[in-house]
């Protein structure tokens, strides 16, 4: 399970995740007037994190494993995209907004480390196929 590079993309990205909830982002997003915002995006993060947790202990049935990813990239894409609205709704793009912008990179990375999971399990898929053939 843990010798498949796949499963320390998913764990980078889980962990990715949650390091958002650390970051000036997520304070400005508790300090917001819309309480629904900070609600979604916690909704959000756990849902794709969860899923691809889930997606780790798969690690035998890759086509669900690859179907539990894609529906966690949906929910990491709304959380990145939230993100960076409460980015560009703080005033402008500065300096001044540097840190919160670490945070909306981080969602970015966790999302990059999402599909580069799913590139690899289609990989182990091709080359499963591949060796039966050869039998």
């Amino acid at each position: 399970m843990l010798q498949r590079i796949q499963t320390l993309y998913l764990m980078a990205a889980v962990l990715l995740t949650a390091a958002m909830f650390f970051t000036p982002l997520f304070q400005r997003t508790m300090e917001s007037p819309q309480g629904w915002i900070w609600i979604s995006m916690i909704f959000c993060a756990g849902f794709s994190a969860a899923l691809s947790i889930w997606a780790i202990m798969l690690y035998s049935q890759r086509k669900k494993q690859i179907k539990l990813i894609q529906i966690g990239m949906i929910f990491q894409t709304l959380l990145f995209g939230s993100g960076l609205g409460i980015v560009f709704s703080l005033g402008g793009i500065g300096r001044y907004l540097w840190d919160e912008a670490i945070g909306a990179g981080l969602l970015l990375l966790a999302l990059v480390a999402m599909s580069m999971a799913v590139r690899g399990i289609k990989k182990d898929e091709e080359l499963v196929r591949s060796m039966d053939r050869i039998r």
